[in-house]
């Protein structure tokens, strides 16, 4: 009977610590070469901690050199932290030779810190030889600023050379809501091109300007052929020219921020050209040699103060327009006809009232109006015939 109940106390006790602390996971983790203990895996089950997350962390960072113990783990995992996120994170850094610790790494989870996207720029900078703290990259993270962006830009900028600019720039463009990374570009462009008069603070103000710093100095390197629209002036002698001027303009970064726009500088050409067409005496003298008026306008300097500089002007297009002087006779000719027509009309008023005012006043008898009508008639006909004769004689 006695045997009977040992048999079944053992039994149970195997029983509960199967169930509890599983023997045979155990075992596992004791083959892998850690010892998790009999009574951690107890705690386990009463903290309804899953055991084989834990073991399975334990063999992952012992195979790793990662120095982790399961009570670590447990009260990891009780804190809500991810411990195989941040385990293959921490083995990820321990990889790579990252100073980083997996409290570290645990301190900055817990602060809503991605400490993976941290390690990962982390890896970046230390791949070209750059030293970044962890803490600061982590502070960074939390201010919303994108860790792996202000990283490569860095890196970019230091792989050419350019080993003044510093983390802490990069990170404040970015939170002034600049393009850290088309900013770099622009400089670097800037650079290689021999274009030394401008600064990084410079380039970095131009794109916080909402200008596209890539496309400013593209264009400072190489010069951009624009096109006016056409421009139209009277010449000296009524003739209307129209036409059209190609600028080569260079940008000037100098002067972006402030300065005017393009718009700006083929306005200034188009009211200049419409100036020094109209200062011609003759439109043969500007069709003889249109490149003389584009001499002019070219030499006036019209890009001083804006963003631009004008290297060359060229004439693209020239058309003759209108007679403006012949129209305007034309129109004068035809206003004093209408006129002496008015004026025709009201005298002829004048004699109708007159005679009806005779009539009235017994001045003029119906027989001397009459007289008076056939005469006007026997004129109006002598008149038609004999411009009737002079068109015949013309003819022949």
């Amino acid at each position: 009977m006695g045997i009977i109940l040992i048999i079944i106390i053992l039994s149970l006790i195997v029983l509960f610590f199967w169930y509890y602390a599983p023997i045979g996971l155990w075992y596992e983790a004791k083959l892998s070469g850690i010892d998790p203990g009999i009574m951690n895996m107890l705690k386990m089950r009463l903290q309804k901690i899953p055991h084989k997350l834990i073991i399975s962390n334990l063999v992952k960072a012992h195979n790793s050199d990662l120095k982790i113990d399961s009570h670590d783990l447990m009260k990891k995992y009780l804190a809500g932290v991810d411990i195989t996120s941040l385990t293959d994170t921490a083995i990820r850094a321990l990889n790579a030779g990252l100073d980083v610790s997996y409290n570290d790494l645990t301190k900055q989870y817990l602060a809503k810190v991605d400490v993976s996207r941290v390690i990962h720029a982390m890896i970046t900078a230390q791949n070209a030889g750059l030293d970044v703290n962890f803490n600061e990259l982590s502070s960074y993270y939390l201010s919303n600023v994108d860790v792996i962006k202000v990283i490569e830009a860095l890196v970019t900028v230091y792989n050419a050379g350019f080993k003044e600019i510093t983390l802490s720039q990069l990170k404040e463009h970015y939170l002034s809501n600049g393009d850290v990374t088309k900013s770099v570009e622009a400089f670097i462009a800037a650079r290689e091109a021999n274009y030394r008069d401008i600064t990084f603070r410079e380039i970095l103000a131009i794109d916080l300007a909402d200008i596209d710093v890539t496309e400013a100095v593209s264009w400072c390197i190489n010069p951009k052929v624009v096109e006016t629209k056409t421009i139209s002036g009277i010449a000296g002698d009524g003739i209307q020219l129209q036409m059209k001027l190609k600028l080569t303009l260079r940008a000037n970064l100098k002067n972006m921020i402030g300065g005017a726009t393009e718009q700006t500088v083929l306005a200034r050409v188009d009211e200049n050209l419409s100036s020094e067409i109209g200062k011609a005496e003759n439109h043969r003298e500007i069709l003889k040699s249109p490149f003389l008026l584009a001499k002019k306008v070219e030499q006036k300097e019209l890009g001083k103060g804006t963003a631009f500089e004008i290297l060359s002007v060229d004439v693209s297009e020239v058309k003759v327009g209108k007679d403006i002087q012949a129209e305007l006779l034309s129109k004068r000719a035809k206003a004093n006809a209408e006129k002496a027509k008015a004026d025709y009309i009201k005298a002829e008023e004048k004699v109708q009232k007159a005679m009806a005012a005779a009539f009235i006043d017994g001045n003029l008898s119906v027989e001397e109006y009459n007289n008076i009508q056939n005469t006007e008639a026997d004129t109006e006909m002598r008149k038609n015939i004999g411009e009737s004769v002079t068109k015949k004689k013309d003819k022949e």
